[in-house]
């Protein structure tokens, strides 16, 4: 049997779908549904915001309209296709058909003529990408180049000079940092202007496990 219960919650009623179950010689009531308010609030009388298919380019001025037919003929792409949707919009085009004329998704289009607004003929320059953010933040890059500084001999180390590989291998032992490229320690050094040593020498130890240590 299936029946409708009103509820009050907050002070506003409302309706929810219910079912008797007998379960031996218990009858349980499960919800099935729940069915809104009793008494709904509509708005109305409210104005639509603005959406992006009404969003057009603000008033050029005239060098303003110069330069963008003269860029609308460049060999970049992103400057070309800039420019033909500044200049379509600027004629009352909505984003739709702009983006079916130049075959491009609309969401270009909205980005384009926002960008415009915005920062004027500027926007016709992509952007430079800031790039992946550093692993290494400046503190770790100075930890590492104070230990560049010092001498192997410091750490208990078997040899005199610094390589690529014996620096990377001991910021990695010594728990500088969990892991970093014998690549990114060159370019951390070169930053710096840190200069690796070469030793004048062939270097010998009584250790029989100088070689193994000598990485």
């Amino acid at each position: 049997m299936t029946y409708i219960e009103i509820r009050m919650i907050k002070g506003k009623q409302y309706k929810y779908l219910r079912k008797s179950v007998r379960d031996g010689d218990k009858v349980k009531h499960i919800t099935l549904k729940y069915l809104g308010p009793v008494e709904p609030v509509y708005k109305t009388g409210q104005k639509r915001g603005k959406t992006n298919a009404s969003v057009y380019v603000r008033e050029l001025g005239e060098i303003e309209k110069l330069e963008l037919k003269h860029a609308s003929f460049s060999s970049e792409a992103f400057v070309r296709d800039r420019a033909k949707i500044i200049m379509l919009s600027s004629r009352g085009f909505f984003a739709k058909p702009i983006a079916k004329s130049l075959v491009c998704e609309e969401r270009k289009v909205w980005n384009a003529i926002k960008d415009f607004n915005s920062r004027g003929l500027a926007s016709l320059k992509r952007k430079k990408s800031p790039g992946a953010p550093s692993r290494f933040s400046p503190e770790t890059k100075k930890i590492i180049l104070m230990h560049f500084s010092k001498h192997p001999k410091i750490f208990n180390l078997h040899f005199t000079t610094w390589t690529l590989p014996r620096f990377t291998k001991h910021l990695i032992d010594y728990k500088v940092v969990d892991s970093i490229s014998i690549e990114k320690v060159r370019q951390i050094l070169n930053e710096a202007g840190a200069r690796l040593k070469r030793s004048k020498r062939w270097q010998y130890s009584p250790d029989k496990e100088f070689d193994k240590k000598n990485f």
